[in-house]
């Protein structure tokens, strides 16, 4: 059951009409990957219509069950969206087509790609290939006999796919080794709108400019461009030779011939995080054991360090139960070992049975793992966004909790108090949580093959767009493949654990906190994305046996950047 309260202001968008919005934007994805950015801005709308101050919008209603109608829509998007980011990832490879022409026959036999690229089988005709037809004259050209030492051309082809023209770089040349043939190799150029701008940009075109020179190179004549953009004719050739100066060309094919140029070496250029973007997001099995909790249930646990005394360590929202070499020797320097459990969805642990026996399930599976192990007493590392898990754990042991240390440590949230503290894309997930599961689910099925695509850099890059401090980790190797597998943890199973997990970060765990009295040290970051260090120790002080402290300097990458403030509270509390 939801209440939704409507305001009359002419200057917003209403709730149906930004829920609407956002659905739109979700189906734009599978057209193109990068369209996701602009899903996810809707998305983000759909709750702060477009405030930046973290005030939520007052029509935005609780919706705590499942939207049948929204879920379908996700199921059938991420579906589309999948396909697509399959298709690009191997638009390189399928989109380099080799032809080889008899200069006596004119029949055509191409590659593999080629049968793609064309979409038709081999050999035909010259004139069955649907190209461009002054690329097929550009051919029979070179083909010519009187010119046997002819120089190899580059050309722009247009190759007709359904109702769409594909642009193509066309390298024509006669090979010694194929006597009587002429070999067209063919490489696909996406005239994407990033590609479009960096091109206007390098070249100093206004905004109309660059839109005549995407017309140009889609294969458009003025007249077809003017109509197009519902100008003049006289304007768009005005604005030709503008770009005819500005690039130093003659004539508009060459600026088409030198844009191909750049475009096809700008796809050659490696991508800063081209080492990791595209590779299997699979979660480490480095120091895993599995536990069967019964129900046809799994949980997957890891040891972290061989020292003889452990602690139970409950990971983040996002980062998992990794960490850095450094962080594990001194474990063993420590002679502690830290049992970390995958909670239910999250790495190989088995999910539960329902969004709603979630919490309940994660302080199960975690009692049972410890009954396992036969630890009589435990002494709890409680990370971020595993607090609310953390004391619901706490207080299901009781007595038999010697301590707490939360690393970063989160407090139940408060919308009115503490959501402008929060960077966006953690404002969003928060709310989103708690008001539309479904929404939540949508962004990350939908966000899920992108972001494979991208890479988790891109990914960390995202989500630590405003927060510098923990941006800048992302440059050190180590650091950015210990967070990588903490992703990796997160959606191994998909996105639905990610969106059990916030909704149970989100939901009110006052009574969980208040009930637990062992001795617990919070260590806050000083420059913490979600939540400010003073919100928390305002929130926890002035409790019995409770301590807070400070690091300035570190941010969401606490546990990693802190390692020996970390170590030194282990060891008190151990």
């Amino acid at each position: 059951m939801c209440t939704i309260h409507y305001r009359w202001d002419l200057n917003v968008m209403s709730l149906k009409q930004r829920y609407f919005e956002m659905l739109g934007a979700a189906y734009e994805v599978p057209s193109s990957t990068s369209q996701f950015d602009a899903f996810l801005n809707a998305a983000m709308a759909y709750f702060f219509d477009g405030n930046e101050s973290g005030q939520l919008a007052p029509d935005v209603p609780r919706f705590d069950g499942v939207d049948d109608a929204l879920d379908a829509h996700s199921s059938r998007i991420a579906t589309l969206v999948g396909v697509a980011a399959s298709r690009e990832d191997a638009s390189v490879d399928m989109f380099h087509a080799i032809l080889e022409i008899s200069m006596k026959t004119e029949e055509v036999v191409g590659n593999r790609a080629a049968v793609h690229l064309m979409a038709r089988e081999f050999p035909c005709r010259l004139e069955e290939l649907p190209l461009d037809r002054a690329a097929l004259l550009d051919i029979r050209r070179f083909m010519q006999p009187k010119a046997p030492g002819a120089q190899d051309r580059i050309i722009l082809a247009s190759i007709e796919a359904g109702l769409e023209l594909r642009a193509c770089l066309a390298l024509i040349q006669r090979p010694a080794d194929h006597e009587g043939r002429v070999v067209v190799s063919l490489s696909y150029i996406d005239w994407s709108e990033t590609l479009i701008g960096r091109l206007g940009d390098a070249f100093g075109l206004t905004a109309s400019e660059t839109e005549v020179l995407e017309g140009y190179l889609a294969n458009l004549k003025p007249k077809d461009i003017a109509a197009q953009r519902e100008r003049a004719l006289e304007t768009v050739k005005v604005q030709s030779k503008s770009i005819l100066r500005k690039t130093g060309c003659a004539r508009m094919s060459d600026v088409v011939q030198l844009c191909a140029s750049i475009a096809f070496l700008l796809r050659q250029l490696p991508d800063d995080g081209a080492d990791m973007a595209g590779e299997a997001w699979v979660t480490p099995r480095r120091g895993l054991s599995m536990l069967d909790v019964g129900k046809g249930r799994q949980i997957a646990w890891y040891r972290v360090g061989t020292g003889s005394r452990p602690l139970l360590f409950i990971h983040g929202y996002l980062q998992g139960p990794f960490f850095t070499s450094e962080f594990e020797a001194k474990l063993a320097g420590a002679d502690i070992s830290l049992i970390a459990p995958s909670r239910p969805g999250f790495g190989y642990s088995s999910p539960s049975v329902s969004r709603k026996e979630f919490d309940q399930t994660v302080v199960d599976d975690t009692l049972a793992l410890i009954e396992s192990l036969g630890l009589e007493t435990v002494t709890l590392c409680i990370h971020q966004g595993g607090s609310s898990h953390g004391f619901r754990i706490a207080k299901a042991l009781g007595d038999r909790v010697r301590g707490m240390l939360l690393i970063g440590g989160g407090i139940p949230i408060d919308e009115l108090r503490d959501l402008s503290h929060m960077d966006r894309q953690t404002r969003f997930a928060a709310m989103a949580s708690r008001h539309a599961p479904s929404v939540m689910k949508m962004v990350m099925s939908v966000g899920l093959p992108v972001y494979r695509k991208r890479g988790p850099k891109a990914f960390l890059e995202t989500q630590f767009a405003s927060a510098p401090t923990d941006l800048a980790t992302l440059a050190n190797p180590r650091l950015l493949e210990v967070q990588a597998q903490g992703l990796y943890h997160a959606v191994e199973q998909g996105g639905e654990a990610w969106v059990r997990d916030g909704a149970s970060a989100m939901a009110d765990w006052s009574l969980d906190l208040d009930s637990v009295s062992a001795p617990q040290v919070w260590l806050n970051a000083g420059d913490d994305p979600v939540i400010s260090p003073e919100q928390v120790t305002q929130h926890v002080q002035g409790r019995p046996q409770v301590t807070c402290r400070t690091l300035d300097g570190h941010g969401a990458n606490i546990l990693h950047t802190a390692v020996d403030e970390i170590i030194a509270e282990l060891v008190r509390l151990v």
